[in-house]
């Protein structure tokens, strides 16, 4: 897993980017450092127990790259290419996604807690017992997908088409869902508790 340190800035309290002694904010060129960092090695991006909290990445192609207890809270994701990726123990908590193509990736043990996902597609994914916990999913693709034991609990979930899955397992506790297609899927071995009003 990766080690947090503190930016090296008096009174910063953020933490330092991976590779450097510091945050993103107080980093003289963070573009560069973060593309350093993205490198392919042996034809793919490979990241492992890396500290990046609040990055941004646009129109990045990531397909079948490897990342691995990593910590990506609070970045930005736009247009990025997660084509069979594997992400496994990673922290992408309160990021955002937009635009973002994640179909036939492998997604185990991640949290993707109170994050904003727009226009994105997790088709054809492995997505197991991952956390989604208060996401706002809004035209949200997870068609033909393995969900199992995977939470959305308190999520608002709006235009998600969640077709042909295996939602073993899967918990969508005091969720908001507004136009969600379970189509062909398994909802009977989900979760669905109601919230309280």
């Amino acid at each position: 897993m990766f080690e947090p340190r503190p930016c090296a800035t008096s009174g910063c309290g953020r933490p330092a980017l991976s590779g450097s002694a510091a945050c993103i904010v107080h980093h003289a060129s963070p573009l560069s450092h973060v593309a350093g960092l993205l490198r392919p090695s042996a034809g793919r991006v490979e990241l492992r127990d890396l500290d990046l909290p609040g990055i941004r990445l646009v129109d990045i192609d990531l397909s079948k790259a490897e990342i691995q207890g990593c910590r990506l809270t609070a970045a930005t994701f736009v247009r990025v290419r997660f084509l069979s990726a594997q992400i496994h123990l990673s922290f992408l908590d309160r990021a955002t996604f937009e635009g973002c193509d994640f179909s036939g990736a492998i997604l185990q043990n991640s949290v993707f807690a109170g994050s904003e996902i727009s226009d994105c597609s997790f088709s054809g994914c492995e997505i197991v017992q991952d956390n989604f916990l208060g996401i706002h999913g809004v035209r949200v693709t997870f068609d033909h997908s393995n969900l199992y034991a995977t939470r959305f609990i308190g999520s608002l979930l709006e235009s998600v088409s969640m077709r042909d899955c295996s939602l073993m397992r899967a918990h969508f506790d005091a969720g908001h869902r507004n136009v969600v297609d379970f189509r062909s899927s398994s909802i009977n071995e989900g979760v669905f508790l109601e919230p309280l009003s």
